[in-house]
């Protein structure tokens, strides 16, 4: 079947779209003046247990302008005498800098030579191109950027005149304008002279570049001529093998014939096709197994068929799969025919090449936790993906946050880098301002997940439910692709206390006496004791929460609701845990762990019978978590005022520390109501410049809130203290910026009593609160230099591709206590890789610690490290790292060299 066609060549080959192709310079190459650098961070723990984490300087290196160039490739062609010669070529910037490029040719004045922009890069002269006007013979290429390439036509007329034998011979060069240190290069053309009969293949694509997002289809066009005016060529064949990156389209074939007329061309050899109204017959067959297109003219090539005619072309089709890499795809045609009078002449169509251009896609799994507990650090792993066809570096962010206030997040990155799954700090890896996911490679093997922290607020009344955050990934490549993970947290649950007598939970897990939130109805132990006997009831404190270790204030009232938390007079109760030490709160108990605490209560010989409810309270310190018990004590029918207890803690300089205290009336008189006697706290400290200040426990619950616990000194503003009455005081301590590391500032703080009205003294006692400075255990500096024998510096530094760059980092504990567990960490930074060992001539990595004398303490190779040749994560780990001791870490790092041999531009620096 055939159709009439009025589409000429020269438009189907004007839909070719033209693009810049990236072939020189790749995601990796530094551009000029881009800064290379990074930061190292280290980890350790303090003597209190507590993890920190450091993070260096940044050491930059500016890349300076490298110019380069190539011009591609000699070119040899046949046609028939008197014809026109045409080549292509590409021009390309090598180097790291925009450039302007001069070219010129030696075929002479007298030779008609033009010179073409191939917008459309097929090496075929369609309508539209654009001439390049020439000055003297110069034609000027202006701005073409780093990487980009530009496709050139020169066209050369020959004449009845050149010597059929020898052809012609000319050159066309190409020169930096920028760079005049920089030697020219050059291609070569060769004309040869065909005699009878000439064919001639041109091949072209219906679009120069796209990316591959989604299935592409392209348009293949091959032009067959023959430039002869007489003779045919004759044994026409033509064999097109694909690359493996084109798909052919099954049953695409059409034979656009001499005459005009279209024949669709079946795939399965069958004998000739295409031989309407007397034209040329063609042969046509697709081999799937190598994907190879075979077409045959039996009768040849006519005579006189010109290039530019708008009939005599071979079309397929090809599909650019989903997903292929960037890069080129090539394409060219071989072809073979008989001269009349000659030999078999094999011969290629030009080569055209297909560019994949880069595009984004990345996939971002949210996560959700379905229960978190308060005080709780919630881990939210989130799987990053790039599914696009090039590494990618991703901007992350956090929006559209919904979680309780007060509610502290970190991001982390969790990877593989080798054998091992590495978990680091998210940073700024090329310098934007911005952290990022760092370059990820494609595919779910290369996938990374991105950790965020969450850790809840200790103390939330009304804990909601449905909360979300959002985490955001934004392409660098493509500013405004976003994707977007929502991290979600079902409900909040409330940390959990239970207060049982004589047995814990575990014990007597069905019937531990006052098992279940309280208070109860009905007293659990009933106590009966003599005035001035001491009545003790055994608590049992049983950390009822799943995750978290608590710890817990221990308070004591009548009141169920504890609205009043005083005792009556003469009943002092004392909470103590083994051994008899007096405490206010519990240890650190473990989730679903328990510890035994005895409430003392001692009752003074002046106390009258009563039965005295006594609700023994609970509070974490961690989250807030509460229980009440309630006991009695039965009694069948003195001036003191103590502060308990001894505290000690650490803190730096500039810093604080709170300490919780209770004041207690251990007589059976009121005390400090400013009528019958005065109560005021006295303060002071061992080392001047030291200062403290008191608060009051104002909502009595044990835990010190800035704006609601008010500055407390004088009991007349609380009406004093009653008869066996108590109150919960905290001293905050403030070290001054200049405390010395390791000294320890004594603070006594004594509740001072008058005589008041009462014939007795008082008894009194004071409380110390002991603070040491801890050192800022360790700082961390990274250097940098060029050569081997360069100085060490944190200045920034300016290199060429293909350089390498000398990095050393220093951790100094410049503190008076040893630091633990020490890992120190950096990255190779974006544009190079590490090298080493082999053929490099430089050593592999290694790490010292040194003495504060300078002397090696340990030594050795980095272990975990990523290949020579290749980035990644380097880490060196230390067990303990004491005062005065510096560990280092060296490494060698080369920047992406460029194509060619580039020379610097002498002009800059």
């Amino acid at each position: 079947m055939t159709r009439k066609s009025s589409l000429t060549l020269a438009l189907l080959l004007s839909l070719a779209a033209g693009a810049k192709a990236y072939g020189a310079i790749g995601a990796e190459i530094p551009l000029a003046n881009t800064d290379i650098g990074n930061q190292a961070y280290v980890s350790y723990y303090t003597e209190g247990n507590l993890q920190k984490f450091l993070q260096s300087n940044v050491v930059l290196t500016k890349v300076n302008a490298i110019y380069n160039l190539s011009l591609t490739p000699n070119r040899e062609t046949s046609i028939t005498r008197g014809k026109t010669a045409l080549f292509n070529h590409t021009l390309t910037n090598l180097g790291n800098a925009v450039d302007n490029y001069e070219l010129s040719h030696d075929y002479g004045e007298e030779r008609e030579v033009k010179v073409y922009l191939d917008k459309n890069s097929n090496g075929i002269l369609d309508s539209g191109e654009v001439e390049l006007i020439s000055e003297k013979n110069q034609y000027i290429i202006r701005e073409l950027s780093p990487g980009d390439r530009v496709s050139l036509l020169v066209t050369v007329l020959t004449t009845d005149r050149d010597d059929l034998t020898n052809g012609v011979v000319g050159n066309l060069s190409a020169k930096s304008l920028t760079n005049s240190a920089l030697a020219p290069v050059s291609v070569e053309e060769k004309i040869k002279f065909q005699v009878g009969g000439n064919a001639i293949v041109y091949k072209a694509l219906s679009k120069a570049s796209g990316t591959s997002e989604f299935d592409t289809e392209i348009s293949v066009f091959l032009k067959i001529a023959n430039d002869d005016l007489i003779k045919a060529a004759t044994n026409f064949s033509l064999t097109d093998k694909l690359d493996t990156k084109f798909k052919y389209v099954k049953g695409s074939a059409r034979w656009r014939n001499y005459n005009g007329v279209e024949t669709v061309l079946t795939d399965i050899k069958d004998g000739t096709e295409g031989n309407t109204n007397n034209d040329v017959p063609v042969e046509f067959e697709y081999v799937e197994a190598t994907q190879t297109l075979d077409f045959k003219m039996p009768n040849g090539v006519p005579a006189n068929k010109q290039l530019e005619s708008n009939n005599g072309y071979l079309e397929f089709k090809v599909v650019v799969p989903a997903g292929t890499a960037i890069g080129s795809i090539p394409n060219k045609a071989d072809y073979k025919f008989t001269p009349d009078g000659g030999a078999e002449t094999p011969r290629s169509s030009n080569l055209v090449n297909y560019e994949v251009l880069k595009f984004v896609r990345a996939t971002f799994t949210g996560y959700d936790i379905p229960i978190g507990q308060a005080g709780e650090t919630l881990r939210f792993i989130n799987r990053f993906e790039n599914t696009a066809n090039a590494p990618e570096r991703y901007s992350l962010s956090l929006s559209d946050e919904f979680f309780p206030s007060g509610t502290t997040f970190r991001m982390m990155i969790e990877s593989k880098e080798g054998d091992k799954v590495v978990e680091r700090p998210i940073l700024d890896t090329n310098g934007d301002g911005k952290i990022d996911t760092g370059l990820v490679d494609v595919g779910p093997t290369n996938a990374i997940n991105v950790i965020l922290y969450a850790t809840l607020p200790i103390n939330m009344p009304n804990p909601g439910s449905n909360y979300k955050i959002v985490k955001n990934a934004e392409s660098n490549f493509k500013p405004g692709y976003i994707v977007k993970a929502n991290d979600t947290l079902g409900t909040i649950r409330i940390a959990t206390v239970d207060i049982t007598n004589n047995f814990s939970i575990s014990e007597r897990p069905e019937d531990a006496p006052g098992i279940g939130l309280g208070p109860e109805r009905n007293p659990v132990t009933q106590n009966i004791a003599n005035p001035g006997e001491v009545s003790n009831f055994v608590l049992h404190i049983n950390n009822t929460s799943q995750y978290v270790e608590e710890q817990y204030s221990l308070e004591v009232s009548t009141k169920p609701d504890f609205s009043d938390m005083t005792l009556p007079a003469g009943i002092v109760v004392k909470f103590k845990q083994g051994g008899g030490a007096e405490v206010t709160k519990t240890a650190k108990i473990a989730p679903n762990g328990s510890q035994r605490i005895d409430a003392e209560v001692t009752i003074s010989r002046t106390s009258t019978a009563a039965i005295i409810p006594l609700y023994f309270r609970v509070t974490s310190l961690v989250t807030g978590s509460r229980d009440i018990k309630y006991d009695s004590l039965n009694i069948n029918a003195i001036r003191s005022v103590q502060i308990i207890p001894n505290l000690y803690g650490e803190t730096y300089a500039g810093g604080n520390i709170v300490y919780t205290h209770k004041v207690r009336n251990n007589g059976n008189v009121l005390e400090g109501d400013g009528k019958a006697s005065s109560l005021v706290l006295g303060l002071r400290e061992s080392i001047a410049q030291w200062r403290t200040e008191t608060f009051l426990d104002v909502n009595k619950n044990g835990i010190f809130e800035s704006g609601i616990d008010t500055p407390f000194v004088d009991f007349a503003t609380i009406g004093g203290l009653k008869a066996g009455e108590e109150v919960t005081i905290f001293a905050r301590v403030f070290a001054p910026l200049g405390a010395v590391a390791g000294t320890t500032n004594k603070t006594t703080i004594t509740p001072n009593v008058s005589q008041g009205t009462y014939s007795t003294v008082p008894t009194i006692t004071s409380a110390t609160d002991d603070t040491k400075v801890l050192a800022e255990k360790l700082t961390i500096t990274k250097y940098q230099k060029l050569t081997p024998g360069g100085s060490w510096t944190t200045k920034l530094q300016n290199a060429n591709p293909g350089e390498k760059i000398y990095y050393r980092i220093e951790v100094r504990n410049s503190g008076s206590d040893d630091a633990r567990t020490i890992e120190l960490k950096d990255t190779v930074p974006f544009y190079t890789t590490i090298v080493y060992g082999g053929t490099t001539g430089i050593a592999p990595p290694k790490f010292e610690v040194r003495n504060s004398n300078g002397t090696i303490a340990t030594s050795g190779d980095i272990k975990n490290l990523p290949p020579s040749g290749s980035r990644g994560e380097l880490s060196v780990s230390v067990d303990t790292l004491s005062p005065g001791q510096i560990l280092s870490m060296e490494f060698v790092v080369e920047i992406a060299p460029l194509a060619g041999k580039p020379v610097p531009n002498p002009v800059e620096p």
